[in-house]
C-alpha cells in the first residue's frame, strides 16, 4: 500500500516537472513562427471564452496552461474587447500583452442605464459613420430580432414590438466599421450573459417561477429603472408595483406617460395623464405592452427579488431622495412638503 502511494507521488512529481517546463516555455519563451491573424474579443467575453477561441484559431496549444498563466499573473481584468493581431507560437505573455491593449481601430461607447432604444441609437449613430438612423431603426424594430444570432433570447417579445428593453446598458468597444446588427447583437448577448452571471436562468418557456414572463420582467424593470436610482429603492418600488398589480390598482407611473410624450419632467401634467395610449399606466391597469427603457441589472434584480413593505405610494425629490407613503393622504402631504 505504502509502496503504491510512493510510486504515485513519484509519477506526479515527474509529470509536474515535465509540464512545468512546458508551461514556462509556452508562457515566456515561445516566439511567433507564422503570419499574424486577426483575433476578435467580443465585449464581455470571459477568460474561458477567450481561451477557447485562441485554441480554435491555433494560437495556443494548451487551454489549461493559458488559463493557469492568466490566474497566476492575475491578468483577468486586463483583457480587453477589441481586434488584435496575433500569430501562432506567440508566448502567453506576448498574447496577454496584446490583448491588454486594444487597437486604435476600435470605438468605445457607453450606454447609460435607462436609455431608450432611440437614445442609444443617437449615441451609436454619432459614434459610427457607417450607421444611420434608418439602419439602426431596422435592427431594433419589430423585425430586427430575425437578423441576430441572439434571436432565441428574444423569443418572448410579442408580435409587433421591437427590441426596446433588451439592449443591455454597458460600456462597449466595437470595430469602427461595425454595422448596426453587430452592435445590437452584442448588447442582447451581453444581457443574456449578465443574467447568467447573476444566476438567472431564462426558462425555455420564458416564464419564471413567480409566473412572470421574461418580457414582463424586462417591462417592469424598465419602469423601475426610470422611476428611482438606487438598488435599495428599486427593490422597494418593485414591491410597491407588485402590490398594486395584485390588488388591481393602476401602476400610475409617470415614466410610462413620458415614454409616450417624450417629456423628461419628473411629474406629469393632468392633461398628460389622460393621454390615450396602452403605455399610459394611469388609464390602464396592469403592465404596459412593452419596456419603456433598457434597464440595468439592479432594476432587473429588483423585479425578480422585490422588497415587501406596507408602502403603496412613493415620490422622488429633485435631489433624488425617494419618499414613501402607506396611504394616499400621506402621499399628498409628501407632495406638498417635498415637491415644489
Amino acid at each position: 500500500m505504502i509502496r503504491g502511494i510512493l510510486l504515485l507521488v513519484g509519477i506526479i512529481i515527474v509529470v509536474g516537472l515535465a509540464l512545468g517546463g512546458s508551461f514556462v516555455w509556452d508562457a515566456f519563451v515561445t516566439r511567433a513562427n507564422a503570419d499574424a491573424v486577426e483575433f476578435v474579443v467580443e465585449q464581455g467575453a470571459s477568460v474561458s471564452e477567450i481561451t477557447e477561441q485562441l485554441s480554435e484559431q491555433g494560437l495556443i496549444t494548451s487551454e489549461f496552461f493559458f488559463k493557469t498563466y492568466i490566474a497566476l499573473t492575475d491578468q483577468q481584468a486586463n483583457l480587453q474587447a477589441g481586434t488584435f493581431s496575433l500569430a501562432p507560437g506567440m508566448s502567453f505573455s506576448a498574447i496577454v500583452g496584446e490583448l491588454a491593449h486594444a487597437e486604435a481601430s476600435e470605438t468605445q461607447v457607453t450606454i447609460p442605464e435607462g436609455y431608450t432604444s432611440n437614445q442609444i441609437g443617437e449615441v451609436i449613430v454619432e459614434a459610427f459613420e457607417g450607421i444611420d438612423e434608418d439602419s439602426w431603426g431596422s435592427v431594433v424594430g419589430e423585425d430586427g430580432k430575425w437578423m441576430l444570432t441572439s434571436a432565441d433570447m428574444l423569443g418572448d417579445i410579442p408580435s409587433g414590438y421591437g427590441l426596446e428593453g433588451y439592449l443591455f446598458p454597458d460600456t462597449y468597444r466595437f470595430r469602427t466599421d461595425a454595422d448596426a446588427a453587430t452592435i445590437v447583437d452584442s448588447m442582447v448577448l451581453n444581457l443574456e450573459r449578465r443574467l447568467a452571471e447573476n444566476d438567472i436562468v431564462v426558462p425555455e418557456d420564458y416564464v419564471f417561477d413567480n409566473g412572470q414572463s421574461l418580457h414582463e420582467v424586462i417591462t417592469l424593470a424598465s419602469i423601475v429603472e426610470r422611476e428611482v436610482r438606487s438598488a435599495e429603492d428599486m427593490a422597494l418600488v418593485a414591491g410597491i408595483f407588485f402590490t398594486r398589480l395584485k390588488i388591481g390598482m393602476a401602476l400610475q407611473a409617470d415614466s410610462t406617460v413620458n415614454y409616450v410624450t417624450g417629456k423628461k419632467d419628473a411629474a406629469i401634467s393632468i392633461e398628460d395623464s389622460q393621454i390615450s395610449s396602452p403605455y399610459n399606466t394611469y388609464q390602464n391597469l396592469g403592465l404596459p405592452p412593452g419596456p419603456i427603457s433598457n434597464p440595468g441589472m439592479n432594476a432587473i434584480m429588483a423585479v425578480l427579488n422585490p422588497q415587501d413593505s406596507s408602502y403603496l405610494y412613493f415620490l422622488t425629490t429633485e435631489e433624488g431622495e425617494v419618499i414613501y407613503a402607506t396611504s394616499f393622504d400621506q402621499h399628498i402631504e409628501n407632495k406638498y412638503q417635498y415637491l415644489k
